[in-house]
């Protein structure tokens, strides 16, 4: 994980920034790759200049490679990225070598080709010296954060980064395929213009929204050849018989019965996730946060799993173990807001009269929440499961007062350009998360891990959210086919990139296994009937498939829990206005102080 920042002024150079802003912009930038940084004013011609700056976290390659990176022809890449399949990276080399010798020839066509064959999250910027191209965009599922200030009358500049104190002129880049400025056809007098090639599967009506400076390449495609496209079968009425009689339940003694109707699909689906949480092992440093300085004598945990005990979480955490030495340890990361628990006191008989208030003890903070409960119960199943492996259940535990705290000071500015109240209660949750600092087993602990497994995209592939459950009952099969179909198209216009900004701020990286190439091609390919049955009830029949990947894996407890979003989970919307919409501009991601108050 990298931060990485292109700025280029037209007016002045790139040099004279608002003082204040860069500062704190600047330690958001750090944060996300605390093992390098550097930056470099680079002259684009004789009237524009352009600063590069690049803070790495070492991911791969035997020691930590520097950005920018310069090559001798005078080009210059910013990368963020991970290319976890696609392209055969040598061992004595990172990724980020690999990319620039591969860019170097400039050639358009070759530079498509090769980002279209990446397997993995990415975002880069890069600088072709001898065209005077400027390219820069997002993976296919735009899992990695990219900002963007476009230039106007008012701000005469380019901006791409990671990320940046939070700024009304900043947007998320879209990804929509890959952008191309040519500086050989600018001039600092004439309107500001760039071309968009598109990823495959975009549709041009959907791109309404698009900045009026773009301009989409004509009969050119990055194609997302390695993606199958979303089976659109539906059930015949024989198939929707087996599916009514299914047993309620998947209790042990019902599985096979569950087996018989999905064949191989279990077991195909289980492969491929579990290459994917291996792929994403295999490119990770051997040591924790703590000791670059020498690795090879580290044995801390390297990897941690956001956690909160539900199905999806559950299953990565047990699959990260088949993919990991035995004598590493794995984190577990469990958040919980605090809530006011009010206790009821004993009065005799001459109090009776007393307000009701009066017979109520002041009250006590509890961090018990749902997702504190399935935790710690999935937990101590993974003990028994697999009593060879030390896992550290990590409990993050957040009062009123240090959410409010960090948000001002932080994570709005993280969470930025968004700026609903979900994405507020999201945002703040995956902070506190992603920072893994609580207890476990009772002592004060602070994860080490480098990397963070999390659970996006399962929802989406396997009709995991009730919207899924209300077309399927207002429009049958189709309909559900239908929303998931979306669901899919549009993983890219999600909030990947917000949870990437707000998990990657400690310095950590984010990765997505469901979200692996493979992962949805595979689910891709199967008929909806198999991923989820809404003909059975919830915590069975949305997201079957994985459920029976869980059953199938001992996870008992799991694979029965219904969907519980983390805002829910975790009750931080319970610490915030009652009143308040997910779908509400939050104030308090606006630094509005009277929008703390809590009803």
């Amino acid at each position: 994980m990298c931060g990485i920042c292109f700025i280029c002024d037209f007016e002045n150079c790139a040099q004279e920034l608002d003082g204040q802003k860069e500062l704190l912009s600047h330690s958001l930038l750090c944060n996300r790759g605390p093992d390098a940084h550097s930056r470099e004013l680079v002259s684009i011609n004789e009237k524009i200049s352009a600063l590069f700056e690049g803070c790495v976290l070492w991911l791969q390659g035997p020691e930590p490679t520097p950005q920018p990176l310069l090559d001798p022809l005078g080009n210059v890449l910013l990368w963020n990225g991970d290319i976890l399949a696609g392209h055969q990276v040598s061992g004595d080399k990172s990724d980020t070598q690999y990319v620039s010798e591969r860019l170097a020839s400039g050639e358009q066509e070759s530079i498509l080709s090769f980002l279209e064959d990446i397997k993995g999250p990415w975002a880069l910027v890069y600088f072709h010296r001898p065209s005077l191209r400027l390219y820069f965009g997002r993976d296919v599922f735009g899992r990695h954060s990219l900002l963007w200030q476009l230039p106007s009358p008012q701000h005469p500049r380019l901006m791409v980064t990671s990320v940046w104190q939070q700024c009304d002129e900043l947007q998320e880049v879209p990804a929509y395929g890959l952008f191309i400025v040519d500086f050989s056809m600018i001039t600092v007098d004439e309107g500001f213009r760039m071309n968009l090639v598109l990823w495959s599967h975009i549709k041009e009506e959907s791109l309404s929204s698009l900045h009026k400076a773009v301009e989409v390449v004509k009969d050119v495609r990055l194609g997302s050849h390695f993606m199958q496209p979303l089976n659109m079968t539906l059930p015949s009425p024989a198939i929707i018989e087996q599916l009514k009689s299914l047993p309620p339940t998947l209790e042990q003694g019902n599985l096979e019965t569950f087996s018989a109707l999905l064949g191989n699909n279990i077991g195909n689906f289980l492969k491929v996730l579990t290459q994917a949480v291996q792929r994403r092992v295999d490119k990770c440093p051997p040591c924790c946060q703590n000791c670059t300085a020498s690795p090879s004598h580290c044995h801390h945990p390297r990897i941690a799993v956001l956690f909160s005990g539900g199905l999806d979480s559950a299953v990565l955490a047990l699959l990260l173990d088949a993919c990991l030495p035995q004598e590493e340890s794995i984190d577990l990361l469990n958040v919980a807001f605090s809530q006011k628990v009010c206790v009821n006191v004993k009065v005799g008989s001459k109090h009776k009269a007393k307000k009701q208030v009066d017979n109520v003890a002041p009250p006590s903070v509890s961090f018990e929440v749902p997702d504190r409960i399935s935790g710690r119960e999935c937990w101590q199943q993974l003990q028994q499961l697999r009593p060879h492996r030390n896992w550290n259940f990590v409990e993050i535990d957040v009062t009123e007062k240090e959410l409010s705290l960090e948000r001002e000071r932080t994570i709005r500015h993280l969470v930025a350009p968004l700026a609903s109240v979900l994405d507020d209660s999201i945002g703040c949750a995956l902070w506190f998360a992603g920072r893994g600092q609580g207890s476990a087993k009772g002592l004060p602990y602070v994860s080490p891990s480098r990397v963070l497994l999390c659970g996006q995209g399962a929802d989406e592939q396997l009709g995991g959210y009730s919207r899924h459950r209300g077309r399927f009952t207002t429009g049958g099969w189709l309909a559900l086919l239908e929303e998931i179909e979306m669901e899919v198209a549009r993983i890219h216009t999600r909030n990947l990139g917000r949870d990437n900004r707000i998990l990657a701020h400690h310095g950590r990286a984010p990765r997505f296994p469901y979200l692996d190439e493979e992962v949805v091609s595979t689910l891709n390919e199967m008929p909806v009937w198999i991923k989820t049955n809404m003909l059975l009830g919830r915590g069975t029949g949305e997201k079957l498939l994985l459920r029976l990947v869980a059953a199938t894996l001992g996870l008992s407890q799991a694979a029965r829990l219904p969907k519980r979003a983390i805002q829910f989970g975790s009750r931080i919307a319970k610490l915030e206005n009652h009143k308040e919409k997910g779908s509400d501009q939050c104030l308090r991601l606006k630094g509005d102080s009277s929008a703390q108050e809590v009803t």
